[in-house]
Parts: C-alpha cells; sequence; structure tokens
C-alpha cells in the first residue's frame, strides 16, 4: 500500500492545488502541517499568469492506495 501526504491549498481563483509528498512521515503533529502550509503561503514566490497558488489552507490529509495486479510482470 502507498501513503502520500496531501498538502491542499486554494488558489487566488478558488481553485485546488495539491502539493503531493510521497512516503511521508506517518502521524504528523496536525500544528507542525498547519505551520509548513502557512510558511509556504508566507513565502508569497508561486505565482502563474499573475495567480497566486497558494493563498489560504484547505486542508491536509493521507491518501493510501491499493494497486491489485491482473497481469504481473513477468
Amino acid at each position: 500500500m502507498a501513503k502520500r501526504l496531501e498538502l491542499r491549498f486554494e488558489t487566488g481563483e478558488g481553485k485546488i492545488k495539491v502539493i503531493g509528498i510521497d512516503q511521508p512521515v506517518e502521524n504528523l503533529d496536525p500544528l507542525v502541517v498547519q505551520t509548513a502550509m502557512e510558511q509556504i503561503i508566507g513565502q508569497d514566490m508561486f505565482e502563474v499568469e499573475g495567480i497566486k497558488q497558494f493563498t489560504k489552507i484547505k486542508d491536509a490529509r493521507y491518501v493510501t492506495r491499493t494497486v491489485d495486479d491482473i497481469i504481473a510482470e513477468a
């Protein structure tokens, strides 16, 4: 099972922008994650065509994915 940490933000247009981290540390303190996300927003260095990409915290979550092979590599 593959686990991924998704940090989800709102853009200046109100759309969702995700930073995904593969193989994250598990059981992160929510305050630590929130502080890191606030620092990303505070850097104010991500902009595309004049639209800020990280303006507000939406949420953060772990996403787990299971892959079941039908035909495995020989």
